[in-house]
Parts: C-alpha cells; sequence; structure tokens
C-alpha cells in the first residue's frame, strides 16, 4: 500500500486508509516531513552554481587604495586595464579627474594608485577562486551542504 498520493493539484497527501491509525500517521508524517527535507534541498550543481555567484559577489566589492575603492567587476577591472593603457602610452603619471567606483571625484589621481589597484585586484580574484575551488571540492564530497558556512578571507 502507498503511504502518499499525488492530489490532482500535484500535492503530496497522505493516504487516506493512514488517517485511521495513529501510529501509520506518524510514520507517513515522517516519511512525507523527509521527502519534503529532500526536495528542498539543493543538488551539487546548485550549491556549485551558488557558491560561483558567491564568489563574485565578493569580487565585485573590489579593492581600496588610498581610500579610494576600485570594484571588481569585469568591467570595472577592463575599465581600468584602458585607463592604465592609455595613460602609459600617452607618457602620463596622473589623471586630472577619476571618479571612483562609489561615485566620488578626485582631482590630480596618480597612475600608480590605479596600476596598484588593478593589481591587488587581481591578487584577491585569484585568491577567492582558490578559496572557491576547496569549498567546490567539499561540495563534490559531500562534505559541505550549507553554503552559510562559507567564508571568503
Amino acid at each position: 500500500m502507498d503511504n502518499f498520493y499525488k492530489s490532482e493539484s500535484g500535492e503530496l497527501l497522505v493516504n487516506p486508509i493512514l488517517k485511521n491509525h495513529v501510529g501509520l500517521t506518524e510514520i507517513a508524517k515522517d516519511q512525507f516531513d523527509k521527502i519534503i527535507a529532500d526536495r528542498n534541498k539543493p543538488t551539487t550543481d546548485q550549491l556549485l552554481q551558488r557558491l560561483t555567484q558567491a564568489r563574485k559577489e565578493q569580487e565585485r566589492q573590489g579593492v581600496t587604495i588610498n581610500g579610494i575603492r576600485y570594484a571588481g567587476d569585469p568591467g570595472n577591472r577592463q575599465a581600468l586595464q584602458e585607463a592604465i593603457a592609455f595613460m602609459e602610452d600617452a607618457g602620463l603619471t596622473e589623471f586630472p579627474a577619476w571618479k571612483d567606483s562609489d561615485d566620488v571625484f578626485h582631482a590630480g589621481h596618480l597612475l600608480s594608485d590605479v596600476v596598484d589597484a588593478y593589481q591587488a585586484i587581481g591578487e584577491r580574484r585569484a585568491a577567492l577562486i582558490a578559496i572557491e575551488g576547496e569549498y567546490a571540492a567539499q561540495i563534490t564530497a559531500g562534505t559541505l551542504t550549507d553554503l552559510n558556512e562559507v567564508t571568503w578571507e
């Protein structure tokens, strides 16, 4: 005898025959709770995708050099690279004006600070990817099932 059946709406229900038997009802309820818990448990692939998204969010925060924040998202990394290339090609060492990742303008911003930020973003990204790799191995092995346990520093 099946302990559960699906309603027309797809809802999983306890077999009515079991409802008259207290002991069987408790067994069915425990089984039902386990099915629901398993259904809501993320798959390995879902956990890995969420881990990657969490790492990318950490990257986006970027770095702060001399009190100025530089975002680490791909678009900003590209913009920094272009600004550095332009300034180096032009033989310049100072930006007349610089708009940081918090939308604050700075006059006389040093090219060396932008270069340092670009390098620091790259170092931070590499470190975050290494941490992500360690956690991904734990997820694949089944020893990490809750991303609330993940720390990035």
